[in-house]
């Protein structure tokens, strides 16, 4: 039998020209220089494939702190920033040792969410790290200027040696979110469970 999760940790490899991972909620306590130096690598990225506005440097500095709003423990988010495309689409990613049906109550817990759409959901087989279940749904939010704002929030789930693999994603710029769907999986995929679990 393997170890815990909890007592090996895990590790994820992920391509840098298309996800930024937020600095975790230890590290902004630790520094509170590094949520602003954050934001500045962000524009650097930005600008690294099209030269910025000032109104763009503007709403991506607005959408990076929004971001950094949401760090908290035990939670790996990566910014999927694909380059010349503004973003706010956030993926979260918690591996954790899985327990009796957690998945199944983490499936009905997302899909009761009353003010979204009839959830979709698709089973999902990967090659390396096991099978569960994609759930996309869309639910109105009324912004401050009174328009309609539609969010779009995934959740993959899958199960794989006793750990339990969870991907949230949420996003406004919808047409971005679509181009995620063909990244999402292969980046599930990037997540180096240690030998000691896998056993």
């Amino acid at each position: 039998m393997g170890e815990s999760l909890s007592e090996s940790g895990w590790d994820l490899n992920y391509d840098a020209a298309l996800f930024i991972p937020l600095p975790s909620a230890e590290e902004l306590a630790a520094d509170p220089e590094r949520g602003p130096m954050w934001v500045g690598e962000v524009l650097e990225h930005y600008a690294a494939s099209a030269p910025l506005t000032e109104g763009d440097r503007q709403g991506l500095t607005v959408t990076a702190e929004a971001l950094l709003s949401m760090a908290e423990p035990f939670v790996m988010r990566l910014w999927f920033a694909p380059p010349g495309f503004y973003s706010d689409v956030l993926v979260s990613l918690v591996v954790t040792d899985a327990e009796g049906d957690s998945a199944r109550e983490i499936v009905q817990r997302v899909t009761e969410n009353p003010g979204a759409t009839a959830p979709d959901g698709i089973a999902i087989e990967s090659d390396t790290h096991g099978s569960g279940v994609l759930i996309r749904r869309t639910a109105g939010v009324q912004a401050q200027d009174s328009s309609a704002l539609l969010v779009a929030q995934w959740d993959l789930l899958l199960h794989v040696h006793g750990v339990l693999i969870a991907a949230n994603v949420m996003a406004t710029t919808l047409p971005v979110l679509a181009q995620l769907e063909g990244e999402l999986l292969a980046l599930v995929e990037g997540i180096v469970l240690p030998d000691a679990v896998i056993a």
